[in-house]
């Protein structure tokens, strides 16, 4: 208990920093992006070693590398100021060469290959195409979901009215309502279902119940809606939030929906981890386990708050 406090408030603390880095003129937000992209490089490596455990061939070299290039390329995308649409090209794009690459590698007839395409009964092509499939796993989940943290940093750059009613602050918007809702989330469910108890949920994570399972649904909804009556207390925020007709029924729907997706989230990650045969994705967090078993929501919450909140742009 003693490690998991102190891990607990090392986390914080390090998110509270991370944070502050966007309060840096000019840098800050390229010190956050940064600092996104060395996460997804842990979590990175730790869905690699879930896959080797599942038996599905990988690239760690490659794993790790994905972030660097990641970074680079949304890096490149805001320097020279190109549209929203490039973004998305551009990510694509690096996702389809690192496949391409890996494919090309480990085809080739190395010697240090040669054993395992041997024990695996492979042909080369078979061989690269596996391992490249397997790297993709990893590019996707957890790095590419990460690259929505970076994107939803930078989304006051983007040109569009509702975005500049905000005055440069719906990303804080964003990216607090993002993990306010998958700690909400969490904690209720795992509150409700420590305390109440109950029918188990499923076989792929015995630990949660449908008590909890609702706890969560039921909080989530309730508090981001107190949520939102904090952002609206902040006039940086309101009179983007009244601009664009968005009242306290919007988070309330928002927390509702999100819970479910940040629940399908933690069971994605135990069933990672139930088909790895391991408890924990990693033990970079004593008490606590890895990186993926602590952001395993937060990978699905942002994205869906970036969804969720373009749909509304896009209705009002």
């Amino acid at each position: 208990m003693k490690k998991r406090f102190l891990s607990a408030s090392v986390l914080v603390a390090v998110l509270v920093g991370v944070f502050a880095f966007k309060l840096i003129p000019t840098y800050g937000n390229f010190v956050f992006d940064l600092l996104v992209g060395v996460l997804a490089i842990f979590a990175g490596l730790e869905m690699s070693k879930l896959l080797f455990n599942m038996n599905i061939l990988n690239s760690e070299i490659a794993i790790g590398l994905f972030p660097s290039l990641m970074f680079a390329g949304h890096t490149f995308f805001y320097i020279f100021e190109l549209k929203t649409f490039w973004w998305f090209v551009i990510q694509a794009g690096i996702l389809i060469v690192s496949f391409l690459l890996v494919f090309l590698f480990y085809s080739l007839n190395f010697k240090s290959f040669k054993e395992k395409k041997e024990k695996l009964n492979l042909t080369n092509v078979k061989f690269g195409l596996k391992t490249a499939l397997g790297s993709l796993i990893a590019f996707v989940y957890p790095c590419l979901l990460l690259a929505a943290f970076m994107f939803a940093n930078r989304i006051d750059g983007l040109n569009h009215f509702a975005i500049a009613q905000f005055g440069g602050n719906l990303s804080w918007m964003i990216l607090c309502s993002a993990i306010a809702l998958a700690v909400i989330s969490d904690t209720a469910a795992f509150f409700g279902g420590k305390f109440v108890g109950g029918m188990k949920l499923g076989s792929i994570s015995p630990n949660k119940t449908i008590i909890g399972c609702v706890s969560g649904i039921v909080f989530s909804s309730v508090l981001m809606g107190a949520v939102y009556y904090i952002f609206n207390a902040i006039p940086s925020l309101s009179a983007g939030l009244s601009a664009n007709t968005i009242g306290v029924w919007f988070f309330m729907l928002y927390g509702f929906i999100g819970s479910f997706v940040c629940q399908a989230g933690d069971l994605f990650e135990s069933y990672l981890k139930r088909r790895a045969g391991v408890k924990d994705s990693g033990a970079l967090l004593p008490g606590h386990g890895g990186i993926l078993d602590r952001i395993d929501s937060h990978l699905f919450a942002l994205p869906f708050t970036l969804a969720f909140f373009a749909l509304m742009f896009l209705i009002y």
